[in-house]
C-alpha cells in the first residue's frame, strides 16, 4: 500500500508539473531531484576519505544540470566539460588526503554523466516545441515498459535476462516491457497530437524500452558493487530517486536526439 501511494502522489505530481508547462519550474525541479541522486550516488559509491570534499563533487556534478537552463544543447555540453576540469582540479588539490584519487575522479566523472548531463537531456526535451507533451511520452514509454515487464515477467517469466545482477528480470519480461512500452507510446501520442509517423513512435518506443532496461541494469551494478539494497529513502516503498530514475537516465538523451534531428517528425 505504502509503495502503492507514493507511485500515485508522484505520479499526480509529475502530470500537474507537465500540465503547468512552466519550463523555469520544471528546469528547477529537476535540479533539486538531480541533486537528491547525486546525493545518493555519492553516499553509497563515496569512501571515507571523500567526505571533506564531497559537497564540492556534488556542486561541480550539477553544472550540466545548470547549464540546461540555456534550453540549448551546447552550453549543457560545455557544462559537462567544466564540471570534468573542476573534478580534476579538485583531485589533484585534494590528492594528499584522499585514499584512491584516481578512483574518486572516475566515480565523479561518472556521476555527471549518468546523473547530471543525462538527466539534463529532460530540460532539453522540455525546450522543444511541444516539450511538456514529449517527456509525457518519454514517461509513459518508460513507465508502461517498467509495468508490462513485471507483470509479464512475474507470470510467465522462465528464462533469467541477467541473474547476477536482477535475479528477477526475465527475457519474457524484457520481450513485454517492449510490447507494452510501444503500445504505452502509440496510445499516448493519439492523446496529445493530432498528427504522427506511428511507425517511427513505435521502432523508437523499442529502442527506449529496451535501453530503459539497461539503465536499469546500470543502477543495479552499482547497488550490487557498493553492496546496498536500495540507492536511499525518500520514497517510501520505492526506494531512491535512482531507483526510480534509472531508466530515464538513459533513455531521455537517445529521446532528445531523435526529436533535435527530427527523426521521429
Amino acid at each position: 500500500m505504502k509503495r502503492i501511494i507514493t507511485g500515485l502522489l508522484v505520479v499526480a505530481c509529475w502530470l500537474f508539473l507537465l500540465y503547468i508547462n512552466s519550463f523555469f519550474l520544471f528546469w528547477l525541479v529537476i535540479l533539486i531531484v538531480g541533486g537528491i541522486g547525486l546525493v545518493e550516488f555519492f553516499s553509497i559509491a563515496g569512501s571515507n576519505s571523500e567526505k571533506s570534499i564531497r559537497p564540492l563533487l556534488i556542486g561541480i556534478s550539477l553544472l550540466p544540470l545548470l547549464f540546461s537552463f540555456s534550453q540549448q544543447p551546447l552550453p549543457t555540453y560545455c557544462g559537462f566539460f567544466v564540471a570534468f576540469a573542476l573534478t580534476a582540479l579538485l583531485i589533484i588539490f585534494s590528492f594528499a588526503k584522499l585514499e584512491k584519487p584516481f578512483e574518486t575522479f572516475i566515480k565523479t566523472i561518472f556521476a555527471i554523466a549518468y546523473v547530471s548531463f543525462a538527466s539534463a537531456h529532460l530540460n532539453l526535451i522540455m525546450a522543444l516545441e511541444n516539450g511538456a507533451y514529449w517527456i509525457l511520452i518519454l514517461t509513459t514509454i518508460t513507465a508502461a515498459s517498467d509495468s508490462g515487464a513485471y507483470f509479464v515477467g512475474k507470470n510467465i517469466g522462465k528464462h533469467k535476462l541477467c541473474p547476477k545482477l536482477s535475479p528477477g528480470k526475465t527475457i519474457e519480461g524484457f520481450l513485454g516491457g517492449l510490447f507494452f512500452g510501444t503500445l504505452g507510446a502509440c496510445a499516448a501520442a493519439l492523446i496529445v497530437f493530432d498528427e504522427i509517423n506511428m511507425m517511427l513512435l513505435a521502432l523508437a518506443a523499442i529502442a527506449i524500452s529496451a535501453l530503459g532496461v539497461l539503465g536499469d541494469l546500470t543502477e543495479s551494478m552499482l547497488k550490487r558493487s557498493m553492496h546496498v539494497k536500495d540507492s536511499g529513502s525518500i520514497l517510501p516503498g520505492h526506494g531512491g530517486i535512482l531507483d526510480r530514475a534509472d531508466s530515464l537516465l538513459m533513455t531521455a538523451p537517445l529521446f532528445y536526439y531523435l526529436l533535435y534531428f527530427n527523426i521521429l517528425h
